[in-house]
């Protein structure tokens, strides 16, 4: 008996299998800072090499926009971004055989790595998120597929692979990925960016709910660069093995899977402006955490899953927020500033976070980045007045 599978079910298995496997491959290369830490990088060495290369990423965000206008095309430009991913980021660790333990030549090759790194993705998402609503998609499903994944991996794979290796095992990893982002579909109107008529900037920017957030969300980047980039750091502080640090990124992982399963349900019974704050307020309670309670790899463990239950209920909220407080003919510029206010925000968070980390230590820098996303907390509630003035403005 022929068993018939609709289009929709088809799409669905595909664009399942493309976040995973991309997520998986994903945690193989999650490695760079590890990496740098064990050939002599100091936290202020990091935080300026992590600040230059999100100067570098404003700019490739720019450049690949207006390259995937060019040829209307998300999928070719992921595609691109893909290979030069492949390309050069595999060259980290034979670096060091060639120029030995020198550091400047990373501030030249990972400068290079960030204008593919950067953008793909943002592009990779852009691909599903527009399929699942162009085709009534579950994305939240889609995604926990690519979060439980990474957690796959990041636990059985990376933990048995020198970290030197990840480099090269990333870059041969990223073809099947490649060749599943060839057949995918790409979505209508193909680039990221508006053609055709001009976009009202100044409609958008007297939008008090949207400034507003764009507010939240440069102090919320601001503390997920402090929470994230440092982490090595704080480990060898409160000595916990660093060689755990995969294990942590997994367990984050897959604390980030209930709320994208939960997300359609949750829409229905609450706002996005009152889920979206879940997701400092949880972020808080890790950061809290680790500067008072952690004394152990188990109270890391701990603290770290109110991490990755924050990190969930983001990624299934906020660009669907964008969407909903931008005007109409300017939804498309509305995700385009959001995403540099994230690149603005990792500049400052990495060139002040290295320093305070060296100044202050791992402890009281966990409680300046969770005072970071209290001023956040503070802000976004003092955004939801404008964010019913503009829904009731729009009804």
């Amino acid at each position: 008996m022929k068993i018939y599978i609709s289009e929709e079910s088809k799409q669905s298995l595909h664009m399942a299998a493309l976040s995973g496997i991309y997520w998986f491959v994903a945690a193989i290369g999650c490695y760079q800072t590890l990496f740098l830490q064990n050939i002599g990088f100091t936290a202020t060495n990091i935080g300026i090499l992590n600040a230059l290369c999100s100067v570098i990423g404003i700019g490739a965000m720019s450049f690949w926009g207006i390259y995937a206008d060019s040829k209307n095309s998300v999928r070719h430009t992921e595609i691109l971004l893909l290979i030069g991913c492949m390309v050069f980021y595999s060259l980290m660790p034979f670096v060091r055989n060639v120029f030995g333990n020198a550091l400047w030549p990373y501030f030249i090759l990972c400068p290079i790595c960030v204008l593919f790194r950067n953008p793909v993705g943002t592009f990779h998402e852009n691909l599903i998120v527009r399929n699942c609503n162009e085709l009534r998609l579950n994305y939240g499903r889609i995604r926990s597929i690519g979060s439980i994944l990474f957690a796959v991996s990041a636990t059985f794979l990376v933990v048995l692979i020198p970290v030197e290796n990840t480099f090269w095992i990333y870059g041969l990893c990223l073809i099947p990925v490649i060749l599943l982002t060839r057949f995918s579909r790409d979505p209508q109107g193909g680039s990221m960016r508006r053609k055709g008529n001009k976009v009202p900037l100044g409609e958008l920017f007297q939008n008090r709910a949207y400034v507003m957030f764009l507010i939240f969300a440069f102090l919320f980047y601001v503390g997920l660069n402090f929470e994230g980039a440092f982490i090595p750091f704080y480990m060898a502080e409160v000595g916990i093995d660093t060689s755990k640090f995969s294990l942590l990124l997994a367990l984050r992982a897959m604390f980030e899977v209930p709320f994208l399963l939960l997300m359609v349900k949750l829409r229905h019974r609450f706002s996005l402006h009152s889920l979206i704050l879940i997701s400092p307020i949880l972020m808080t309670i890790e950061c809290v955490g680790f500067s008072l309670l952690v004394h152990s790899w188990a109270g890391m463990l701990f603290f770290a899953s109110f991490f990755g239950l924050g990190n969930g209920m983001f990624i299934g909220t906020s660009l669907n927020y964008v969407y909903e407080i931008s005007p109409d003919d300017a939804k498309a510029s509305a995700q385009a500033f959001f995403a540099s206010t994230s690149q603005i925000a990792a500049i400052l968070g990495n060139i002040t976070g290295g320093w305070i980390l060296d100044m202050v230590g791992g402890r009281m820098f966990y409680m300046v980045a969770a005072g970071l996303f209290v001023i956040s907390i503070v802000m976004f509630v003092l955004s939801g007045h404008s964010h019913r003035k503009a829904k009731a403005q729009a009804a």
